[in-house]
């Protein structure tokens, strides 16, 4: 059995991506499924993944869900292909797995902070919104 995406054999992950690609456009993304992780993700003993305490999963989409102390919660969001998502599939992620009337953000942080290891894509959840919107 395969264990990673990449050992799969090519004719099963062209069908993969074409699925992905098919949920995508439809917009058919299939139920959320949630996996509850009190231990953080299995092999993290250091590092962000370690506060890892749940992942939510459906036909497209990965999101790795991590509370902070300050109350935040850290969404990284990844897929088979590596594509990034668009803004309406990130508004859509977050009103699914935070509510739609949760306020999060998307950072862009200084250069000797980027952590680019995979195609994973972050959402802050933050728990008073902002001071800040356009309709303030």
């Amino acid at each position: 059995m395969a264990e990673t995406f990449e050992e799969l054999p090519r004719n099963q992950r062209r069908i993969a991506l074409r699925n992905e690609q098919k949920a995508r456009t439809s917009g058919n993304w299939g139920p959320w499924n949630a996996t509850e992780l009190p231990m953080g993700m299995p092999g993290s003993m250091r590092g962000w993944t370690a506060s890892v305490r749940r992942v939510h999963a459906n036909r497209v989409w990965s999101v790795l869900e991590r509370p902070l102390p300050d109350g935040a919660v850290h969404l990284a969001v990844s897929s088979l292909s590596g594509a990034r998502p668009t803004w309406w599939e990130m508004q859509r992620l977050k009103d699914e797995i935070a509510g739609t009337a949760a306020t999060a953000v998307e950072i862009y942080p200084p250069r000797d902070e980027v952590i680019d290891g995979a195609n994973m894509y972050h959402l802050w959840v933050v728990p008073d919104g902002l001071p800040y919107s356009l309709k303030r």
